[in-house]
């Protein structure tokens, strides 16, 4: 038909109203983007899968044995920047470009609850590749989050043994350049490939974190610690939602012991059903 819009231009016109509604939803004017919660405009939301304990028990098992060398196999050995880098993302919910562009001066170890301040990430440009944006997605994704004790552990062990690099990066490739998130991706599927971890992504580590942050607190805090500026996000696509329901049988016992129903014999309530 003529004048009709193709398919491209549809695409087009789409993501430009994403975007205009996205910095709006940025800045606090709309709670959220109309084009994104149109179920005719978008795929089905799948449901939110995290890690369980065991699961996450395998996830480390897999890279480990992934990272040990093997005599004779020809090629570099495997840095550990993978399980650092896991490590690191589970310490703090931080996206792996996030994670990726970190450097040391954004670390503050000697204070007595040690920091790590989110102020940057990882952006490729074509014919240029990845470079070090600093600013993060969003207003909401320049944070300072308190590290756990593991995680602190081991980023000083790591800093005893870092080469310095002219990026002051936490995580430099050996030519001394950005490490890129494509080739952290590549190696997980690689070491998860044996592990029957197929559906586990740098994702979702994140989601991990959302879920157990808002289990314990609330998902306020879990969107805090993940930069995202609005909690229903955090709660639609980063929070697992309980397959149990919660343990409410104190609270129901009472509908089967009202005092009308004690002492009655069985042929009584029988005439009532």
């Amino acid at each position: 038909m003529r004048g009709a819009a193709t398919p491209s231009t549809h695409d087009l016109v789409k993501h430009a109203l994403s975007q205009m509604f996205a910095l709006a939803v940025r800045h606090g004017a709309i709670p959220t983007n109309p084009v994104r919660d149109t179920g005719r405009l978008r795929k089905p939301r799948r449901t939110v899968v995290v890690l369980s304990a065991e699961q996450l028990q395998a996830v480390r098992t897999a890279i480990r044995e992934w990272q040990r060398p093997i005599p004779g196999k020809p090629g570099p050995r495997h840095s550990g920047d993978l399980a650092d880098v896991v490590d690191l993302m589970l310490a703090t919910g931080a996206r792996i470009g996030e994670i990726l562009a970190l450097r040391w001066e954004d670390l503050d170890l000697a204070a007595e609850r040690p920091t790590l301040t989110i102020c940057g990430t990882l952006v490729f440009i074509k014919s240029q590749g990845f470079f070090r944006q600093p600013w993060t997605k969003s207003d909401a994704g320049y944070r300072r989050v308190v590290l756990p004790r593991f995680a602190v552990g081991m980023l000083m062990a790591r800093k005893l043994t870092a080469a310095d690099n002219p990026h002051d990066a936490i995580f430099a490739s050996r030519r001394d350049t950005w490490l890129s998130p494509n080739n952290v991706r590549r190696q997980w599927r690689q070491a998860r490939a044996e592990a029957d971890l197929d559906w586990v992504t740098p994702h979702t580590f994140r989601k991990t974190v959302a879920t157990l942050i808002k289990e314990e607190i609330d998902t306020k805090s879990a969107a805090a610690q993940l930069g995202h500026s609005s909690e229903e996000v955090t709660d639609t696509y980063y929070i697992a939602k309980p397959v149990q329901a919660p343990d409410v049988s104190g609270i129901l016992e009472r509908l089967g012991s009202h005092p009308s129903n004690q002492g009655s014999s069985p042929g009584e309530n029988d005439a009532h059903r």
